[in-house]
């Protein structure tokens, strides 16, 4: 039947660069490889029992491939480009996804296959500790991420900054560069290096997660607020929570309630386990 403990993880960057990857190849793949040695990422001309695809690709690869093959889906791309998601994910036997809003999406499409919510998690062992207590008045916000994500989000929190006159710090792969007016309220811009980010977030106040309304928004994953209250920042996805945290008592009260939940809930460990269930269910179903 194979082995639970041979399997290989293909991420969504797998072809560049992805030891800068922001996203979901480090938190879903390169994190859990360096952590639990059953799941390792792929390496041409290794053998494996298992396979863990990452997002809408490798059509081939799938169909060649005979063991239990898994795909997981951390966007749904399929809105955004042309793809065949009916016809990729006959492929597999299985889905792992990173939000419930997504899980919710692919379950209808395949009502007889393993669909099931794997968030992101974190490797708890490579974050600094929390930032000490917060006390006065919130003097600087942070966000993090990829550039594109910023233009799309973040302008809606510009009258919450300019009414408390918070600085801005923007951690990306690239400056923003929208002449808009996050633009014109001069943020702090640092390049994202993985080696110092959570260091650099550690420094603010309250880390700024706002959403949008457009579907590719509507399914991504909580994974900067985890890091938020990972590094003892509360985290403002509307105006309202803005305005709400610039109290010293209310960023405490939310780090307080949210950094056990994260160390009990979303360590990497937690996906080890998950992925060594399915796999285990898909050999029991399919082999």
């Amino acid at each position: 039947m194979g082995s639970i403990e041979n399997t290989g993880m293909i991420p969504w960057m797998y072809s560049y660069d992805r030891e800068r990857s922001v996203g979901s190849s480090y938190l879903r793949v390169i994190q859990l490889t360096k952590n639990h040695p059953e799941f390792e990422q792929y390496a041409h001309g290794k053998r494996y029992d298992n396979l863990i695809f990452q997002q809408f690709c490798r059509e081939e690869m799938m169909r060649r491939f005979t063991g239990p093959k898994i795909l997981d889906i951390c966007d749904p791309n399929w809105l955004q480009y042309d793809m065949e998601i009916v016809q990729t994910g006959s492929l597999v036997h299985a889905f792992t996804c990173s939000s419930e809003g997504l899980t919710r999406l692919i379950k209808p499409y395949f009502p007889d296959k393993i669909v099931e919510h794997v968030p992101d998690r974190l490797d708890l062992n490579t974050f600094p500790p929390p930032r000490e207590p917060h006390q006065g008045k919130a003097l600087k916000a942070v966000w993090f991420g990829y550039i594109h994500n910023a233009y799309e989000t973040l302008p809606q929190l510009l009258p919450a900054l300019k009414e408390t006159a918070l600085q801005l710090r923007i951690i990306a792969n690239l400056p923003y560069c929208e002449e808009d007016g996050i633009s014109e309220w001069n943020p702090e811009f640092i390049y994202y290096d993985r080696a110092t980010v959570y260091e650099r977030i550690r420094e603010a106040d309250i880390l700024l997660n706002p959403r949008s309304d457009r579907a590719f928004f509507r399914y991504k994953s909580n994974n900067k607020s985890l890091v938020g209250w990972r590094l003892g920042l509360p985290v403002a996805v509307t105006g309202e929570d803005v305005a709400r945290l610039m109290n010293p008592d209310e960023r405490n009260r939310e780090v307080s309630a949210m950094q056990p939940v994260v160390e009990r809930e979303y360590h990497i460990g937690r996906s080890a386990e998950q992925y060594r269930d399915i796999i285990y269910r898909i050999r029991q179903q399919y082999f």
